[in-house]
């Protein structure tokens, strides 16, 4: 499936979801603003250039420095443990209407300007932490992370 065949499937599939039910007012989504860290492991396909077939240690800050009622604006910085270079991503989310907890939230990759490998997380706030299951259907790479909320 092509990245844009998956985008708007994607987006189908949110646009149903959201005309069922009774929609959230602003009050009644989780305030998530702020960083939140974890790590996880990553998985990547039998094709990937540089790591086939491999999982990685990697860390993760998500940065949530906007936030207007279910709309969120987030930066995503990333590296691999033991590596000293963090990769930086920008992207928007938004809760699910009928489930103020469920989230989605669309990268644009580190290169928009030349299609580089955007993805997408599906996730939910629970327990005072964001799960997040991210989908990167540009490389085949997927992960899921647990995400605490960092002090100051």
């Amino acid at each position: 499936m092509t990245n844009t065949r998956f985008t708007s499937l994607a987006f189908s599939l949110l646009v149903l979801s959201a005309g069922m039910g009774t929609p959230a007012l602003a009050d009644d989504f989780p305030d998530i603003r702020g960083k939140w860290a974890g790590t996880y492991r990553v998985a990547f396909p039998a094709g990937h250039a540089t790591h086939a077939n491999a999982a990685l240690e990697t860390m993760m800050v998500l940065d949530v420095y906007k936030q207007e009622g279910n709309l969120i604006w987030v930066t995503n910085r990333w590296r691999r443990v033991g590596s000293e270079s963090w990769i930086t991503e920008n992207g928007t989310g938004s809760f699910d209407l009928e489930d103020p907890d469920e989230l989605v939230i669309s990268e644009e990759g580190p290169a928009p300007q030349d299609g580089v490998n955007t993805g997408s997380f599906i996730g939910e706030v629970d327990d005072g932490n964001l799960y997040l299951n991210y989908m990167g259907p540009g490389d085949g790479i997927s992960f899921s992370v647990e995400l605490k909320r960092q002090d100051g």
